[in-house]
């Protein structure tokens, strides 16, 4: 059974003191003698008396509630940011909740409106394909404090906590390279993704360095699903048969690719190497493990949380822009 919750009443009682000598006392604040304060905490611990930080900020009208809005909440690399928002959200005493932009400007409009109106103390975005710089003006007529992540917008004044999608396409340029690998086709992704042509760019940068011989077949956008993963692999095959590396826009896109490759009759990691980004966890099971870019979801969720925290302290400070070095992870599929 659990235990009743000890209220500053009854502290009060214990003490022998008033409810406000309590509260005083509890929020440093007064002019309260030394041995007055340790009567109250004396009492406060002899009953486990714990203070409910949400109970005053809901006095002082202040929101405790966050929204985190994302693209596709079905990606394991957003379940694993939003764990860390929320654990973090509930440390500063917040709750946060989560809603599904499906990568939809007018679904992410219609969730940001009815957030506001729900009376959030602020938002966490990563922005749905084709965001810009009025995409999210709405919040700041309205005062609510807001944090970018994921997907930047360049030229936007907004805090922003991200990854270097230009320095995560070189990585995996180098490495096919070094592996040997030269007819190359990049598949999947928005092409209104930012994330997406910071990718495609950083791996047309490293290619260029190298010497002739080096082939882009095709970039062939499509949808960041497992689905789309599958037929932009059979599309690109079928136009460009000698590809021997497949660069996929997201895992969920790879592992549609593997499997477009088995129906082909093509062996992953031997006949036609792929590589993801993001490494969800389940990549690694797969046959073969995947090649994949480390974007360290749960660090972006963190410091998402903390900027917004900044953010809702001091709403008229400079805005910040971190992105994160990404990691190749280098397994059996390259």
């Amino acid at each position: 059974m659990r235990k009743p919750r000890v209220s500053i009443k009854q502290v009060a009682k214990h003490a022998g003191v008033s409810i406000a000598t309590v509260s005083h006392v509890l929020n440093n604040k007064g002019n309260i003698s030394d041995a007055t304060r340790k009567q109250v905490r004396d009492a406060a611990q002899d009953l486990g008396f714990i203070p409910n930080r949400n109970a005053s900020r809901l006095r002082s009208g202040q929101s405790l509630l966050i929204g985190l809005v994302v693209n596709d909440i079905s990606n394991p690399f957003f379940s694993e940011l939003a764990a860390d928002v929320e654990a973090v959200a509930a440390d500063a005493g917040y709750l946060s909740v989560m809603a599904n932009s499906r990568d939809s400007l007018e679904r992410q409009k219609t969730v940001i409106e009815t957030m506001i109106g729900q009376g959030v103390a602020g938002f966490i975005i990563s922005a749905a394909s084709g965001s810009d710089e009025t995409t999210f003006e709405v919040l700041k007529e309205h005062g609510v404090p807001f944090v970018l992540c994921v997907r930047d917008i360049a030229t936007y004044a907004a805090d922003f906590v991200g990854f270097d999608n230009f320095q995560a396409g070189v990585l995996v340029g180098r490495h096919l390279l070094e592996r040997g690998y030269r007819d190359i086709c990049f598949i999947g992704g928005d092409q209104r993704n930012i994330n997406r042509t910071d990718r495609l760019n950083g791996l047309l940068h490293a290619l260029g360095q190298q010497e002739s011989g080096i082939c882009i077949h095709l970039d062939m956008p499509g949808p960041a699903t497992q689905k789309g993963g599958f037929e932009a692999t059979l599309s690109s095959l079928k136009r460009a048969p000698r590809t021997d590396a497949l660069v996929c826009f997201n895992d969920y896109v790879a592992i549609g690719a593997y499997e477009a490759l088995y129906k082909l009759g093509k062996r992953t990691g031997v006949d036609v190497a792929v590589i993801g980004f993001d490494n969800v966890p389940e990549s690694a099971a797969w046959n073969p493990p995947l090649t994949t870019v480390e974007l360290f979801p749960r660090t972006i969720g963190r410091r998402a949380v903390i900027a917004l925290l900044a953010r809702i302290t001091d709403n008229g400070s400079a805005f910040e822009r971190v992105q994160l070095p990404p990691s190749l992870v280098v397994r059996g599929s390259t």
